[in-house]
């Protein structure tokens, strides 16, 4: 999706876009943030792809700084009014992967939700390194991205036509999402890909989204399974 049709969304973001941290059913996102231990008085949180906010607006207050960077200059400026009340917020509309030259290595906790989902290794890379870039040593990273297992979890729910249209992934794991192909990562391969990037993860857990979010109903079978994408605490080494 190219930086017109991302701003054009800025109006209806919430019913256009997955937003984990504001449609999560649980505690999870609660937890992982907590289990980093960052005084409020001198940290940084960096937001890659902060979208209208909703990370910065639930957890900026454990932070003495931050920066938050989207492509869309019309979504940064949904966020910055969402986050009017929020002191010491940096709003920087520009290229994420391109971030690290200007913000430096300058978090003590970098986030990037559902952002890397480009169907491009490249394109990927770039997004990996951003985050590497940004993160100074021995700090944290906390990365969601699309759940691999979820996906197959959903397709054994589905009729075998909608299996092998929606949910049959590519080699490289990508899958047809709004209009486009998406990335999607395995817990193993995103285990791998941090550790590409000089990262030790922490912690591994599911992040559960509604139903809905899949554009549908809960299937009968499903019981008391829900679709999860991975989110991954990491630190820098």
């Amino acid at each position: 999706m190219n930086r017109a049709q991302w701003d054009a969304l800025a109006d209806d973001f919430e019913t256009s876009v997955t937003d984990v941290t504001r449609d999560e059913p649980g505690k999870q996102m609660d937890r992982l943030v907590s289990a980093v231990s960052l005084s409020p008085k001198n940290s940084v949180l960096v937001d890659l792809g902060c979208g209208v906010g909703s990370f910065i607006l639930k957890f900026g207050h454990r932070f003495r700084a931050i920066v938050g960077i989207e492509f869309a200059p019309r979504i940064i400026g949904r966020a910055k009014r969402r986050c009017a009340k929020m002191p010491d917020v940096e709003w920087l509309a520009m290229d994420i992967a391109r971030a690290a030259d200007t913000v430096g290595r300058r978090a003590d906790l970098t986030v990037c939700l559902n952002v890397i989902t480009a169907p491009g290794h490249a394109a990927r890379g770039k997004l990996w390194s951003a985050i590497a870039a940004v993160t100074k040593a021995r700090r944290f990273a906390l990365v969601v991205v699309p759940s691999l297992e979820s996906s197959a979890m959903i397709g054994g729910l589905v009729s075998p036509a909608k299996r092998r249209a929606e949910y049959t992934p590519t080699q490289d794991g990508l899958l047809p999402r709004d209009d486009a192909m998406q990335k999607h990562f395995s817990r193993r391969e995103l285990a791998a890909t941090m550790a590409e990037h000089d990262f030790a993860v922490r912690r591994m857990a599911r992040v559960f989204s509604p139903w809905a979010k899949e554009g549908m109903r809960k299937p009968r079978a499903a019981g008391t399974k829900q679709p999860w994408d991975w989110a991954c605490l990491a630190q820098r080494v």
